[in-house]
């Protein structure tokens, strides 16, 4: 049964990646572009298409890298397909790989590696499948309890600190709100900010186990009040929180994937995020509201972004569309390039924040904060602003701190920490609370915020680990094979779960 099934995956992968040739064939003949740079597109796709040999359903060990490697080719290679299709030539060297490509494409080998020793290891110590038989999961009600709590803390928090606190997304803006609070004011701003996510986490754990009318309800309140905090704040990842934690939530509570939501942020994409992008452009840059005058006004805002809309998202100095700003490879491509060659390498800088993690500001004032993205603008030149954020990517930071034995160095260490999270604390093994929270504030943090820089993804996530740790120790009391009987109908399960690989794979996928 096993060898028939790795057989059939094979196949499939290798389905796949025959499709994906086809695809890049009829691009560049639609295009007739004179450097296509077919090898890298076919190479990327290879490697990050290749967890589907493992992949042992939609919330098993492998889920976490296979939605990795799903951003990790958005982020690198859905912008070359488009230029492909498009007939636009691009500026990399005119060998068969550039270095930058190499970057790429060995940093992703490393990382899918590790992240699979890791995984074998686990498997044959058996740590998953002991850590899962051994779990507490929280009370019913305490769940909802707590995840109100924590959402309406976060949410108030939230909102008070980017509409009444920091005014704007300058830096003098930034400066004069900081100035008004004192340090344990800040620190708690901060903490209740990072209790937002836990807290819709929680709510969304009680409607997928417990299936409430009345909290799906509210789960759908949840993501429509973070779209209209996320426009006036002109955040567009705190406007998709909601609805991209709902998303997780259910696949991996169910094991399946959840269609019309799905559909929901496809429409978000389409619709949505471009009027999010004539907000930017009109409403806080042009005109240079404050947000305390959007809130005010938030008719006559939205009414000014509709009207702007046509002139901002079309022509030749057009906004960027979604998938034009998930694209990190002209990043990278400016930092292999420079660094080492009229820019210095950082060796380390702009990681230093991680080690004062745990150090609160008001036992060291002077704890770095150092603001990657702007010193990142500043020494490559890239633009004239002092308040341009440029995201370097998890591996274009690596390699600027320390050339290619930072991205060898790093992305193993990413991958194994991932794999480390995704065979601890996948559900396929236990729906728990906390491998709920634990996977998902991971995919969060180091899938989704791999664009961003190391040090702020970093010490969010650590402390984020550090207070689920703490809401383990005081909330979880019930045994996990009694959740387990609640959740399956009463049925307490005749055994615990059977060893990796013995399911068929994908077992709620259609369901």
């Amino acid at each position: 049964m096993g060898v028939r099934l790795r057989a059939n995956r094979f196949a499939l992968y290798a389905g796949l990646n025959v499709v994906f040739w086809l695809v890049v064939m009829i691009a560049q003949a639609i295009g007739a572009s004179p450097d296509p740079r077919i090898l890298y597109l076919m190479l990327l796709f290879a490697i990050c298409s290749a967890p589907l040999i493992k992949l042992d359903g939609l919330n098993g060990r492998y889920a976490l890298i296979a939605i990795f490697a799903l951003a990790y080719f958005v982020m690198f290679g859905v912008g070359d397909l488009s230029a492909l299709a498009q007939g636009a030539i691009t500026d990399r060297s005119p060998s068969v790989l550039s270095e930058t490509e190499a970057v790429i494409l060995g940093g992703g080998t490393i990382l899918f590696l590790c992240y699979e020793s890791v995984v074998l290891i686990s498997d044959l110590t058996g740590a998953g499948i002991a850590s899962a038989s051994r779990g507490r999961d929280w009370s019913k009600y305490m769940v909802l309890r707590v995840g109100l709590i924590m959402w309406a803390i976060g949410t108030y928090a939230t909102y008070k600190w980017y509409v009444y606190i920091v005014t704007d997304e300058t830096n003098e803006a930034v400066r004069k709100g900081l100035q008004s609070l004192t340090q344990y004011q800040t620190s708690a701003y901060i903490l209740a900010q990072m209790m937002q996510p836990l807290g819709i986490l929680l709510i969304a754990y009680f409607w997928r186990i417990y299936r409430s009318p009345l909290v799906w309800a509210l789960i759908l309140f949840i993501c429509a009040l973070q779209v209209v905090i996320g426009f006036v704040a002109d955040i567009k990842g705190l406007a998709m929180l909601g609805g991209i934690l709902a998303i997780v939530t259910i696949v991996l509570i169910d094991g399946r994937i959840p269609k019309l939501w799905l559909i929901g942020a496809l429409l978000y994409v389409l619709i949505v995020f471009p009027v999010f992008q004539t907000y930017r452009a009109e409403i806080a840059h042009n005109r240079g509201l404050a947000r305390t005058t959007v809130v005010a006004n938030l008719g006559r805002v939205l009414e000014l972004t509709l009207s702007a809309d046509r002139r901002v998202n079309s022509g030749r100095d057009r906004a960027q569309t979604f998938l034009e700003r998930s694209s990190l490879l002209g990043s990278v491509q400016t930092i292999v390039e420079k660094t080492g060659n009229g820019v210095a390498y950082q060796r380390g800088h702009t990681l230093s924040p991680i080690l004062a993690t745990f150090v609160p500001k008001i036992v060291w004032s002077d704890k770095p904060d150092i603001p990657t993205g702007q010193i990142m603008n500043k020494e490559f030149h890239l633009t004239d602003s002092d308040d341009v954020f440029i995201s370097p990517s998890h591996l274009g930071e690596l390699y600027w701190n320390f050339g290619w034995p930072g991205v060898i160095a790093g992305m193993a260490l990413i991958g194994s920490i991932m794999g480390v999270i995704g065979s601890r604390f996948n559900l396929a093994q236990g729906k728990t609370v906390t491998r709920l929270l634990v996977t998902v504030v991971t995919i969060k943090q180091v899938v989704v915020g791999f664009e961003s820089s190391i040090a702020v993804i970093y010490v969010v996530w650590l402390r984020s680990l550090a207070g689920i740790g703490l809401l383990h120790l005081i909330f979880a009391r019930t045994s996990v094979v009694a959740i387990w009987g609640r959740w399956e109908g009463a049925k307490v399960p005749s055994s615990l779960p059977a060893q990796p690989g013995s399911a068929r794979p994908f077992p709620n996928l259609l369901s």
